[in-house]
């Protein structure tokens, strides 16, 4: 994407060639389209459903609006081998397509165009197309070439005062060798707005977003079952661990049993950070060999149909907690347990906040929770959605930590140098909430129980 947008951006600077060709050519597939795996994307939310989230947002379009949503392109590894690929989350939040060279055109009215009078247009490569030609994929869109997409444009942005765009964002490129940032997405939006008098280019997710933040019955068991299959995978790596085990061994423990059960991908990276590196919120590297007496802190969440998980554990490496490890663990528990108990329809999330420090700070580790205790998690593991105040439907996370550094002079030695975060996923409804990682053990007893097995 970098690169297709790098010589986009090129040829407007310099103005050779045909800037209408160089403009499109950053919604062109960059490559034929692989086969469509649409039966795997889907094989969790029907097609009425997909079509019923088109109808939504499509009637926030008025007649001088087009939305587009385009695919994410594969990203390269290294050298010719690519990344597993992964959709723009919108467009699979839209279609279920799981493939790249896809592009989605809603308009507020009907277009007739290549002999088809419509206001939903799919443009796919060749073997994209005959698969949804064959699938009972998308009815409600008029199926076209994806190299008829700079007509089509011409045709639905003649007059239109509002084009809703939504692909991988490149907000710029590094130019390292000239020490500047290249801010590429501004200037391909300046130039759309140029060939195309009085329209202006907005982002889609204000359309998109608001649909996302609260889950359908479909979409809250995909997320059950990207739990189940993580919360599996912590047992298996609750059974690995002992001292002198390397984080990436939990890690394979844990990623093994989610393959095992269908997940095609994990969420976001594995965190499997011991000792120091339990003190990491973010950590990923994951190939120390862990001591006795050491937390591990566990963050993971498995992917399933684009849905993840995120549920974290932390337990010690040995099997058993220490005095002080049971302290922190215990603090953190009750604050977690508290805040868990405030999620209802109305609650604000810096409620959840407010309370989750209030218990760490009765106990004495307060200053020790450093970061916001919840968001979102769906198509994206801090999914879309309003941080205002919960709703039935959406599910959030809550996950209070203590995080103690080495360098601590307020606490006791043995407090020091680890940290200690509990995050469960959590369904708001109408009356309440359910804890939908309740399943994976939380409780001391159980955690030393499961690791004795």
């Amino acid at each position: 994407m970098k690169c297709l947008v790098f010589g986009l951006w090129r040829s407007l600077r310099r103005g050779g060639g045909s800037r209408a060709a160089a403009l499109m050519a950053l919604l062109l597939p960059v490559s034929a389209a692989l086969v469509l795996s649409v039966a795997a994307a889907r094989a969790g939310v029907e097609e009425r459903e997909f079509a019923a989230r088109r109808a939504s947002v499509e009637g926030s379009l008025d007649s001088g609006s087009v939305a587009i949503f385009r695919a994410a392109d594969m990203k390269m590894r290294s050298a010719d081998v690519e990344y597993r690929y992964r959709q723009e989350s919108n467009l699979l939040y839209l279609t279920g397509i799981n493939e790249p060279g896809v592009t989605l055109v809603l308009t507020g009215r009907k277009v007739a165009f290549d002999g088809a009078t419509s206001s939903r247009f799919l443009l796919a490569g060749r073997d994209a197309k005959a698969s949804l030609a064959r699938s009972q994929a998308l009815r409600d869109a008029a199926l076209l070439d994806a190299d008829r997409l700079p007509d089509l444009l011409q045709a639905v942005l003649k007059g239109a005062r509002t084009l809703y765009l939504s692909m991988p964002d490149v907000r710029f490129v590094n130019d390292w060798l000239n020490n500047r940032p290249l801010f590429l997405d501004r200037d391909v939006r300046k130039e759309v707005e140029r060939r195309f008098e009085g329209l202006k280019v907005k982002s889609a997710s204000p359309l998109v977003s608001p649909l996302r933040e609260r889950k359908s019955a479909a979409e809250i068991d995909l997320i059950r079952k990207a739990i189940a299959a993580t919360g599996d995978g912590i047992v298996k790596a609750m059974h690995a661990s002992g001292p002198g085990v390397f984080e990436y061994e939990l890690q394979g423990a844990l990623e093994g049993e989610m393959i095992r059960q269908g997940a095609a991908n994990v969420g976001f990276p594995s965190i499997i950070g011991s000792g120091p590196n339990s003190l990491i919120l973010h950590y990923s590297l994951n190939r120390r060999k862990m001591e006795a007496g050491e937390i591990v802190v566990m963050d993971v969440g498995a992917e399933m149909d684009g849905y993840s998980a995120d549920v974290t554990r932390s337990f010690p490496v040995g099997g058993t907690f220490s005095d002080e490890q049971r302290a922190v663990y215990e603090a953190v528990l009750e604050a977690q347990k508290k805040a868990i108990a405030a999620v209802r329809p109305g609650t604000a999330f810096k409620e959840l906040d407010k309370v989750a420090k209030a218990a760490l700070t009765r106990k004495g580790f307060g200053k020790y929770l450093t970061h916001g205790i919840s968001h979102h998690i769906g198509l994206d593991t801090h999914d879309v959605g309003s941080l205002d105040t919960l709703r039935a439907g959406m599910v959030v996370t809550i996950e209070p930590g203590a995080y103690i550094p080495a360098s601590d002079t307020v606490l006791a030695q043995g407090y020091r140098g680890w940290g200690i975060r509990i995050e469960d996923d959590v369904l708001v409804t109408d009356s309440g909430h359910v804890v939908l990682s309740s399943r994976v053990p939380k409780e001391i007893d159980e955690i030393e129980r499961t690791m004795r097995k």
